[in-house]
C-alpha cells in the first residue's frame, strides 16, 4: 500500500530546507552523523502522526527560530482505497508519473499516471499542529484528521518503543489485530479477562482484615448502621485496566523488560509485518542498534523481500549496507553552515557500486575519503592520527575523514567510483608502478580526485630509506630483524645482494650511511611476498619512525606530501 514518493521539509530542526525523492519500497538512508538522517524520519513521523495532539516545542524550530512556520510535505502513492472517495480526499488527488518521477497537478487521464496525495504539516509560533491535504487546482486544502492520518500506518522504530508491545489504539500491534476475525471482540475480552479476575480475587476472605472491619462494624452499629454484611475485597472502580495495559509478554515477562536488541527486533517485526502484509510505512532508525552483526546482517536480508508498503531506515553500520543492494541507498548530505540537507539515489552504475559497498562500506559514513593503495599506507594513516593528537590537534574523523585500504591494484578504480557518489576522496600511494595503471594518473587528477604520491619510481619505503636520518633508517631495520624474526647473518645476506657492489659491501655498515647502503635497505625491505612493512601494524609501526623524526623530514618530498595530506585532512 502507502509509498512516500516525495518529502519536503522547512525549518524542522537542524533542517532548514530538504526536497527528496523515495519512490522505493526499501529506503536505507546512510551518510556522516548529524548529516540529518533521523531527522528526516522524525518529520515523516510527524506528518503521518496518528494523535491529535501531537506536541511540538520550541526547539522543533530550525535554529529555534518561531518566526517562521516548520512546514512539512509528504507525497504518498498507494492510498488507502478508504481515503481516496470524494467525500475524503478524492477531490484533492495529484497525479505521478514513475518514469519522470515528477507529480502534476493535472487530473488523471492516462493509464501511467498514478494517484498520489500530499499531507502537508505546519506548525506555527503558537505550537499547534495543522494537517492538511493540498493541490495546486481548485480549493486547494482540506483538514486530515488524525483518524485519516493513522490510516497510513506509519511507526517508528527509535530508543522509546515500549508502546509498541501493548493493543492500545494507536500503536503497530492494534493495526494488525484490527484485520483480523476477532478484531470487534477486543474490548469485550478484556472487560471479560477483568471481572473474572475480580471474581477470583472476592474469593478470598481477606481473613487478616476481619479483627479491624468487625471493630467497623460494632461502631456503626451503635450509630444505628447495619453492616453485618461487610466483607473486604477490591473496588471494581480501582482496577484500571484498559487494552493499554493488555501487551506482550514473553513467559510472564513484559517485552518491556526484555534486553535493548530483544527490544528493538520485536518492534521491527511488528512494524516490518505491517508493511509486507497491509501496507504500510516502517521507519527504522539506527537498525543496528543493540544487535550482534549476524542478527543485523539477517534483518537486512529479510527486509530486502517483497512486501507491500515501504521500509525506510537509517544505519551506521557495515553490515547492513554490505547486504543490501546498491539500488536500496540513499546518501544524505548537509551543509552545517546553511541548514540545507540533500539526498540522492547512488546514481552509478549498479555493478561497480556493489563492489565499492563490498569492499569499503565505511566510505558511505565519512564526509571525505583518503584511499590508501594498500595496508602501508593505512598503517602511516593511523601513526599519522597518533601524531596529530600529540600536536593537539584533531584526530580524522573529527572532520568526517576515513582512510581505507585500496588493496593494491584496485585503488584507482576505488576512488574514481567514490568520487562518482559525490564525496571528496584523495589519494596516498607509490609511483613505482604508475606504467602499469590502467587509469593514468593526470586523468584521475582531472575528474578531481586529488593524488598525494611519491617521487617518479618510488614506494613509500625507498622514500623513507632515502630521506630520513639515519637514525631512523636503523630504528626501522632494528624492527624488521625484531618482528621478522631475522638473523644479523641473514639480513646482512639480504643487504649484500642489493648492494650495487657486493663484493665490497661494507662489514660496518651501520655506520655507513651512504646512498649504496640505503638503496640495498629499500630494495631487501621491497622483496616481493617478504616486503618488512606490507601489513597494516607494521605500516603503522613504520609511520611512528617517520613522525618520530618529522622535524628533520618535513623539507623532503615524503615531508612534504604527509604535510599535504594532513592539509587537505584539515581543509
Amino acid at each position: 500500500m502507502t509509498q512516500i514518493i516525495e518529502l519536503e521539509i522547512k525549518r524542522f530542526r537542524g533542517i532548514k530546507s530538504y526536497s527528496g525523492k523515495f519512490a522505493r519500497e526499501l529506503v536505507c538512508l546512510v551518510g556522516r552523523g548529524d548529516s540529518g538522517k533521523t531527522t528526516l524520519l522524525e518529520a515523516i513521523k510527524c506528518v503521518f502522526s496518528p494523535v491529535w495532539n501531537h506536541s511540538f516545542y520550541d526547539v522543533d524550530f530550525y535554529q529555534l527560530d518561531t518566526s517562521e512556520p516548520i512546514e512539512i510535505c509528504a507525497s504518498v502513492i498507494n492510498i488507502p482505497q478508504i481515503l481516496m472517495s470524494e467525500s475524503k480526499y478524492g477531490l484533492f488527488l495529484r497525479a505521478y508519473d514513475p518514469e519522470k518521477m515528477v507529480i502534476t497537478d493535472s487530473v488523471i487521464e492516462n493509464e501511467e499516471l498514478v494517484p498520489c496525495l500530499t499531507i502537508q504539516l505546519s506548525v506555527a509560533q503558537n505550537l499547534e499542529p495543522k494537517w492538511k491535504v493540498i493541490c495546486g487546482r481548485g480549493k486547494n486544502e482540506k483538514e486530515i484528521s488524525a483518524a485519516d492520518r493513522s490510516k497510513f500506518n506509519c511507526f517508528m522504530v527509535s530508543d522509546y518503543i515500549d508502546s509498541h508491545f501493548s493493543w492500545s489504539k494507536g500503536n503497530p500491534l492494534n493495526t494488525i489485530f484490527s484485520n483480523t476475525d476477532n478484531a470487534d471482540i477486543k474490548s469485550q475480552t478484556v472487560l471479560s479477562a477483568l471481572r473474572e479476575a475480580k471474581a477470583t480475587i472476592d474469593k478470598d476472605d481477606f481473613s487478616h482484615y476481619l479483627e479491624a472491619t468487625d471493630k467497623v462494624k460494632k461502631q456503626a452499629a451503635s450509630f444505628g448502621l447495619n453492616i453485618s454484611d461487610t466483607q473486604t475485597t477490591i473496588d471494581f472502580k480501582d482496577i484500571n485496566i484498559k487494552e493499554g495495559k493488555v501487551s506482550l509478554h514473553l513467559g510472564n515477562i513484559p517485552f518491556r523488560l526484555l534486553g535493548k536488541g530483544s527490544r528493538r527486533l520485536a518492534s521491527i517485526s511488528i512494524q516490518t509485518s505491517i508493511a509486507r502484509e497491509e501496507g504500510g510505512i516502517a521507519l527504522i532508525d539506527e537498525i543496528e542498534q543493540g544487535l550482534e552483526p549476524d542478527r543485523v546482517q539477517q534483518i537486512a536480508r529479510t527486509l530486502k523481500g517483497a512486501n507491500s508498503g515501504q521500509v525506510i531506515l537509517t544505519t551506521h553500520s557495515r553490515d547492513v549496507i554490505a547486504e543490501l543492494n546498491a539500488s536500496d541507498l540513499m546518501i544524505v548530505l548537509s551543509n552545517q553552515d546553511t541548514g540545507d540537507v540533500k539526498s540522492e539515489y547512488l546514481g552509478i552504475d549498479n555493478h561497480r557500486l556493489q563492489g565499492v559497498i563490498r569492499a569499503c562500506p565505511e566510505a558511505f559514513f565519512a564526509k571525505r575519503i583518503l584511499v590508501c593503495e594498500g595496508s602501508t599506507e593505512v598503517g602511516i594513516c593511523r601513526a599519522l592520527d597518533s601524531f596529530r593528537r600529540k600536536k593537539s590537534k584533531p584526530p580524522m574523523s573529527y572532520g568526517g575523514v576515513a582512510y581505507i585500504n585500496g588493496t593494491g591494484s584496485s585503488y584507482i578504480d576505488r576512488a574514481l567510483n567514490i568520487n562518482e557518489l559525490g564525496i571528496p576522496v584523495a589519494v596516498f600511494c607509490d609511483s613505482d608502478v604508475d606504467d602499469k595503471l590502467k587509469t593514468p594518473k593526470s586523468e584521475v587528477r582531472s575528474s578531481g580526485v586529488e593524488i598525494f604520491d611519491c617521487e617518479s619510481g618510488n614506494s613509500i619505503e625507498f622514500e623513507f630509506f632515502l630521506n630520513a636520518p639515519w637514525e631512523a633508517v636503523k630504528e626501522a631495520v632494528e624492527y624488521a630483524i625484531l618482528i621478522h624474526s631475522k638473523s644479523e647473518e641473514s639480513l646482512k645476506d639480504s643487504l649484500k645482494s642489493k648492494y650495487e657492489n657486493g663484493s665490497k659491501f661494507p662489514e660496518n655498515w651501520r655506520a655507513t650511511d651512504n646512498v649504496a647502503i640505503r638503496q640495498a635497505i629499500a630494495k631487501a625491505a621491497s622483496v616481493k611476498t617478504k616486503e618488512w612493512f606490507k601489513r597494516i601494524d607494521h605500516g603503522e609501526a613504520l609511520g611512528n619512525i617517520i613522525f618520530q623524526y618529522f622535524n628533520e623530514i618535513e623539507l623532503t618530498h615524503l615531508g612534504i606530501m604527509l604535510s599535504d595530506i594532513e592539509a587537505w585532512i584539515d581543509g
